[in-house]
């Protein structure tokens, strides 16, 4: 099993026997949640800063956990899988990769990328390629929303994390984390190929106070 700091140091995807929840958790804990990043966005009409930060109420959206729930537990229960109440339950040990197999199996293995290059997210947000998303631009349109797309590729894969921004709030936040295959019959990225294409650049990462 890999501890946090040797997921991050990796050159190649770990299996999934390799890491668990809490060790996904505890990487989440040192090498993002505690930092706020600041981007220069640049397209054809304007230049702005934003800044990104990852709270612990989107670890569970991001890896899918409520997800795999839905269905299978109780709709009163489902808030056991989301936000701050899932984060906690992830960190007592309620839930794990065991529990969410037995809730749902067939789901766990269709999500189970996720996990598998959750890994990749500091390298990605250091260096990212980044579009303005549109759902609708996609083919078939899709129901993923959010105003930036970060990408990158890995290994004849690409690695996407969608970023947002609601009215009265400072900083963005992670939205969407998902990973699209590439292979001889599906050469393009369904989810950037048509966007408009903006300039991210990373000027700086601070301790959050």
């Amino acid at each position: 099993m890999y501890r946090p700091e040797e997921l991050f140091n990796l050159s190649i995807k770990p299996r999934i026997n390799d890491i668990s929840l809490s060790i996904l958790q505890e990487y989440y804990n040192m090498f993002l949640f505690p930092f706020i990043y600041t981007y220069s966005i640049t397209d054809n009409y304007e230049k702005k800063k934003i800044q990104l930060h990852f709270d612990d109420i989107a670890f569970c959206h991001l890896l899918g956990i409520e997800s795999i729930a839905k269905g299978h537990v109780k709709y009163n229960e489902l808030s056991n899988y989301r936000g701050k109440k899932g984060w906690n339950n992830i960190k007592s040990g309620k839930i794990n990769f065991q529990h969410l197999r037995d809730l749902n199996n067939k789901k766990f293995k269709n999500i189970k990328t996720k996990f598998v290059y959750f890994y990749l997210i500091p390298n990605l947000i250091e260096k990212p390629l980044a579009v303005k998303f549109d759902g609708n631009m996609v083919s078939p349109p899709v129901k993923i929303h959010c105003e930036i797309l970060f990408y990158s590729s890995y290994n004849n894969s690409i690695v996407h994390l969608g970023i947002d921004k609601n009215k009265d709030d400072l900083f963005y936040y992670p939205r969407t984390f998902f990973v699209e295959k590439l292979s001889s019959k599906n050469i393009d990225d369904i989810y950037t190929i048509n966007q408009i294409h903006i300039s991210a650049k990373k000027e700086n990462r601070i301790i959050l106070l």
